[in-house]
């Protein structure tokens, strides 16, 4: 199936160049035919000048890493077209202006905090949010989520770290002296993960 996804591809991908042009409809046609391979992947796309940049992304899901890895090496020289596997991290100096917005909650980088916990040589990082409420957790989790791909990398963010927990700053699991600024959490992944 992945190389039917690739012939398809490359019958099409002048057509598809589009979607920098805003038309959407292309992005579904593609995921249409991705679920042939997997369901549950994603693509993001972004323009430089020389190529446009498909990433195809596992969505967190750390079951179908496999099969997103076996997808992008298969991915055939077309001019114009590069192919990543997973959300990449974003350069440091866009960091801090990091915004993502899930059902009407606009999200920043910069007013998150973290608190790391080991346990037993796995890592566990509770995410503390100001907006964080019983009834919007999972919608304000999931924009963390996001977030997070794009501070450390989708593949980071699944394999080195076990669990992730979310909370509102008033909640007791909140220590202002242990918490760390959420935009600094790549360094701190670096740091744990030189040791190891």
């Amino acid at each position: 199936m992945i190389q039917e996804f690739w012939d398809w591809f490359t019958k099409k991908h002048l057509s598809l160049r589009k979607i920098m042009d805003g038309d959407f409809d292309l992005i579904d046609s593609i995921l249409i035919e991705l679920k042939k391979i997997e369901s549950g992947l994603a693509v993001e796309f972004e323009e430089n000048e020389e190529n446009i940049l498909m990433t195809i992304s596992a969505n967190g899901v750390k079951e179908n890493f496999e099969i997103v890895k076996r997808i992008v090496q298969s991915s055939p020289k077309i001019q114009g077209w590069k192919f990543v596997a997973f959300r990449q991290p974003l350069n440091e100096d866009k960091v801090e202006n990091l915004s993502i917005t899930v059902k009407g909650y606009e999200i920043n980088s910069k007013d998150l905090q973290f608190i790391p916990i080991e346990e037993e040589g796995k890592l566990y990082i509770l995410i503390f949010s100001d907006k964080i409420t019983d009834e919007n957790r999972n919608d304000i989790g999931y924009a963390c989520f996001l977030i997070l791909d794009n501070l450390i990398g989708e593949y980071d963010c699944v394999t080195k770290v076990n669990g992730y927990e979310f909370y509102n700053f008033y909640q007791p699991d909140y220590n202002q002296a242990q918490a760390k600024p959420l935009t600094k959490i790549r360094d701190f992944i670096d740091k744990i993960s030189s040791k190891v």
